[in-house]
């Protein structure tokens, strides 16, 4: 098995909020989530950098923020706001993901962020 493949080998659940429905106000609201399950994907440090892809408030709180990048398959529909639910984690698409389409390694990044505590 080549090293891409084994690097690129978990399942991911992007989640994103519905089409826009009105409630009993009439106002619009999101609509029942949307889940698409992707496969053959990467959720990893920075380019490869494990030190300081975290960090600690220091105002006497516990949040922390993890930052991580998704690599996926060329063609994942992931928008900015997305959640991406991994196992137990969860994080959020922060921006525009690029696409590489032609590289030797076509696919779709976007960074992701989880804030804890």
């Amino acid at each position: 098995m080549s090293l891409i493949k084994e690097l690129m080998s978990e399942t991911i659940q992007i989640r994103r909020p519905g089409t826009p429905v009105r409630d009993s106000t009439g106002s619009f609201v999101p609509g029942p989530p949307v889940f698409i399950t992707v496969e053959d994907c990467a959720v990893m440090s920075p380019y490869g950098v494990t030190v300081g892809s975290s960090s600690e408030q220091q105002d006497a709180s516990t949040t922390v923020t993890t930052r991580r990048v998704l690599s996926a398959p060329l063609g994942t529909d992931v928008r900015a706001g997305d959640r991406i639910n991994r196992g137990s984690e969860t994080y959020e698409v922060i921006g525009r993901p690029l696409i590489f389409p032609l590289t030797s390694l076509a696919r779709v990044e976007a960074s992701l962020e989880e804030v804890t505590g």
